[in-house]
């Protein structure tokens, strides 16, 4: 039986180029091409697939938002991120999403059919250049622990990388605004940043916090 294949992706020449791949390789049938995360939830409902071809950078939901999705909601289905940026926060993202496959744009037709194949069989595969990569942010968490932060801090923090501000902060916690800056410069201290920017890209860099 072929494996059932919805691809994502809202470049079109991109997304069309996979599909052809996908559909030129024997045991597999794309089943919908879509352009957006949104309707690649939609896709994934109305054709339930086994394996989901996701770019990361997609409007609506992007690529790691749809892969969590899955994971909550149809952790059977293998999930393959394209991405033309392949930094540490997204591959934080994507490890610890589960992702089956991690392959940049910049790989050629053969990667990205052989990392098809390795998902397919009920392997993992992570594009050239990215799986030391993923092993050093690996590394860096491990040796790293949280920092010291303390259970509230965490929580800040989760709150500051959902985009809330410190007093929409306070007003979800019941505390004042000045308790949660002291916080949040006790979490800056601790992350080594400055801003509430860096401690974002700081949390994510070492897998501190996750979007929901």
């Amino acid at each position: 039986m072929a494996v059932r294949v919805v691809v994502a992706d809202d470049h079109a020449l991109v997304r069309q180029s996979i599909v052809k791949a996908v559909a030129g390789e024997e045991g597999m049938e794309v089943v919908a091409e879509v352009g957006d995360g949104l309707a690649a939830l939609q896709a994934v409902t109305t054709h339930e697939p086994d394996l989901v071809v996701l770019d990361i950078a997609m409007p609506g939901k992007d690529g790691l938002a749809v892969a969590e999705r899955l994971r909550a909601d149809h952790p059977r289905i293998a999930v393959l991120l394209l991405s033309m940026h392949d930094d540490d926060a997204s591959l934080q993202r994507a490890v610890s999403l589960g992702v089956k496959g991690f392959v940049s744009k910049s790989a050629s037709v053969d990667e990205l059919l052989e990392a098809l194949r390795a998902v397919r069989d009920g392997g993992s595969y992570l594009s050239s250049g990215v799986a030391s990569r993923v092993m050093e942010i690996a590394a860096g968490r491990s040796s790293t622990s949280d920092l010291g932060l303390t259970a509230r801090e965490r929580e800040i923090l989760g709150l500051l990388t959902e985009g809330q501000r410190p007093g929409e902060i306070a007003d979800g916690l019941f505390l004042s605004v000045k308790t949660v800056k002291n916080h949040l410069t006790s979490i800056y201290t601790k992350l080594g940043v400055e801003t509430g920017a860096q401690a974002v890209a700081e949390a994510y860099r070492r897998g501190l916090v996750h979007r929901g």
